[in-house]
């Protein structure tokens, strides 16, 4: 590489070349841009840089989510290629379905997309170039036979797997709808129709910024994230802060601002960060790129205008410092289940496993017996159920009696930790965060005849801070 950069200067400097020259290198990042670079190389490229500003010739680098070194900063100007937009998404794939069907002449081939439908397709295709939109496209029609709805998902799997080759993680649809949160289906929702372009364009209306949702583990917060995206039909990439950390120096913070990238590139879409609590800078403890790594996240978290949804969960809120909770556009509190929420829990998980269905009165009645459990361990106590019944050569067939049973052997994990349900709870009634189900609300403050918890409004209060210090985040 010191040879070819060598040999570039030397014909930069010759007084005597026939014509201005446009020389191109491809991936040439790597050599200048590591730590390891050999010295020499990194000088003759800075001469040859020096040499072009004094002659007719130019330079172009092509290189992909590398960061240009300081050194060169003054000597190259640093342009993108972004990824194509929702307008230009469409009309790449109006055009390739144009293409598609004159080329398919006399065969059956017609459009069938609805407008709803085209809407979707497009938000499937963002994220990629236009060459792979083009053959995305055509392969998915070319093997289903058809253009309509059913090619969405094929292409979503196929960009899953493309961007799964780089290190970026989906989360998986949900496999039951979610039960008990009334409050946060109605939002998302409501939030549905910002997607809109016409939204932005001609009244202004941003796509909400993030959401973030607090509560015990295996009260469901997860699963809400998948049904959220489900409503507003978007992919969930998953940022695992424990993943993306690497030994090699800058190389955590790379992966950090590729996940983020790739968000980015994809939007509308979904980041979604399981307990970010944990992420959090906890003191003298914490190593230096776990700090960066958060600022450089609560940067982007505040200035970004890209349709990403930041959707994250919590166990532990009380670190959280005002600043960071108006970041977000909503927040949520998820309590454990009420009866009702209970009785709808079993239902579904029941019929996930194809039990024989229960009338509403034993419903009823499981519901009452499982007080104080959360969805995740009812959706233990059923499946531990099917799977004796099936062993027993009996599939599908569980009595309420063998649920009272289960129920009875398996004590409920936050029976005999109410202080910090409680400390929770006065955390969300405090204006940080809406109850999700205002049914769980009345049940556990006329249980715990807690003054504090009644009368709690649905929605998250803006947030106040005495402190203009923490005005900001670095």
């Amino acid at each position: 590489m010191r040879f070819v950069t060598e040999q570039c200067q030397k014909f930069i400097t010759d007084r005597t070349p026939p014509t201005p020259t446009l020389f191109l290198f491809q991936d040439l990042y790597p050599f200048i841009a590591e730590r390891n670079t050999d010295t020499g190389i990194e000088r003759a490229f800075i001469n040859t840089c020096k040499a072009l500003k004094r002659s007719r010739h130019r330079m172009i680098l092509f290189h992909e989510n590398i960061k240009l070194p300081t050194q060169f900063r003054d000597l190259v100007e640093e342009t993108e290629n972004p990824l194509p937009s929702e307008s230009e998404t469409h009309d790449i794939l109006e055009r390739r379905i144009a293409a598609l069907l004159k080329s398919a002449g006399s065969r059956k081939l017609r459009n069938q997309l609805s407008e709803d439908d085209t809407k979707k397709l497009v938000r499937a295709l963002r994220g990629m170039t236009p060459e792979g939109m083009d053959d995305a496209i055509q392969l998915a029609a070319i093997q289903h036979g058809k253009i309509d709805a059913d090619l969405i998902p094929k292409i979503l799997e196929r960009k899953k797997r493309q961007f799964a080759a780089r290190g970026i993680e989906y989360a998986q649809p949900p496999d039951v709808p979610v039960q008990g949160m009334p409050i946060l289906e109605e939002w998302a929702r409501t939030q549905l129709s910002l997607l809109e372009p016409s939204a932005k364009e001609e009244w202004n209306l941003d796509f909400p910024r993030g959401a973030l949702l607090v509560g015990e583990a295996g009260t469901g917060k997860t699963l809400a994230v998948r049904c959220v995206a489900k409503v507003w039909g978007l992919p969930v990439i998953l940022l695992d802060t424990s993943k993306l950390m690497q030994k090699e120096l800058g190389a955590s913070e790379k992966n950090l601002r590729d996940t983020i990238a790739a968000a980015e590139s994809m939007s509308p879409c979904i980041l979604f960060i399981d307990e970010i609590d944990k992420m959090l800078p906890s003191g003298s403890g914490d190593g230096d790129t776990g700090r960066r790594m958060f600022g450089y996240f609560i940067q982007w978290f505040q200035n970004h205008d890209s349709q990403v949804f930041v959707a994250a969960t919590a166990n532990e809120p009380w670190g959280f410092k005002p600043e960071l909770l108006r970041r977000f556009t909503q927040r949520f509190y998820i309590d454990l289940p009420s009866t009702a929420a209970r009785k709808d829990i079993f239902r579904v998980q029941m019929q996930k496993r194809r039990l024989q269905p229960f009338d509403e009165a034993r419903l009823e009645l499981l519901s009452r017996r499982s007080a104080d459990f959360s969805g995740d361990e009812i959706q233990l106590i059923v499946t531990a159920c099917a799977t004796n019944a099936y062993a027993q050569g009996r599939p599908g067939q569980v009595s309420l009696e063998e649920f009272y049973a289960e129920i009875d052997r398996t004590p409920a994990q936050f029976r005999n930790n109410p202080p910090r349900l409680k400390q929770l709870r006065e955390w969300a009634a405090a204006g940080h965060a809406a109850f999700v189900d205002p049914d769980a609300l009345q049940q556990h403050s006329a249980v715990t005849g807690d003054a504090k918890l009644s009368g709690i409004p649905t929605v998250s209060k803006p947030l106040t801070t005495t402190n203009p210090s923490t005005e900001e985040v670095g």
